[in-house]
């Protein structure tokens, strides 16, 4: 089951939510970036803004998800039909693929938060940001998950 087949099956508010959590997500990524990229040792008034940037769009992007995933309910087993899911774990790949990619980034948050902490002045601006692009991109990819894994069909427990 492909995200085109699952999008039709969410609430058109968890819907909206969900594209208000993807779009804060990019813009707090991308403020992160420039600013691991463009910062320097100390943090100009243009750099700490784009730093209240990503924190914002972080905190959006979070609460917007756990909003439209909790305002989406499971499907009733008779409303779900018949189930269509081969896959081991009962959900379909593509929702699956959002949990190991969270789980990925979550990793390559803690990497960058560790290699800050290690270094003797420590924790720089860049490992920083690259610590809040790693974790919003962990948090947007597993509230999707969470979200997907609603409305995508389950295999039946015996």
């Amino acid at each position: 089951m492909t995200m085109s087949e699952m999008w039709p099956l969410l609430r058109p508010l968890s819907r909206r939510l969900a594209l208000l959590g993807w779009a804060s997500s990019a813009a707090g990524m991308t403020a992160g970036l420039a600013l691991a990229i463009a910062s320097g040792t100390r943090l100009s008034p243009m750099m700490s803004t784009m730093q209240l940037v990503a924190m914002v769009s972080m905190a959006v992007a979070v609460v917007s998800f756990v909003t439209a995933a909790s305002l989406q309910p499971r499907p009733r087993v008779s409303d779900a039909g018949p189930p269509e899911s081969p896959e081991p774990g009962g959900l379909p790949d593509t929702v699956q693929s959002f949990l190991l990619g969270s789980v990925a980034l979550l990793a390559g948050a803690v990497v960058f938060a560790l290699a800050g902490f290690l270094l003797r002045s420590g924790p720089s601006v860049q490992s920083v940001a690259f610590c809040q692009v790693f974790f919003l991109g962990a948090a947007a990819s597993g509230f999707t998950f969470m979200l997907f894994s609603k409305v995508s069909p389950h295999r039946g427990r015996n």
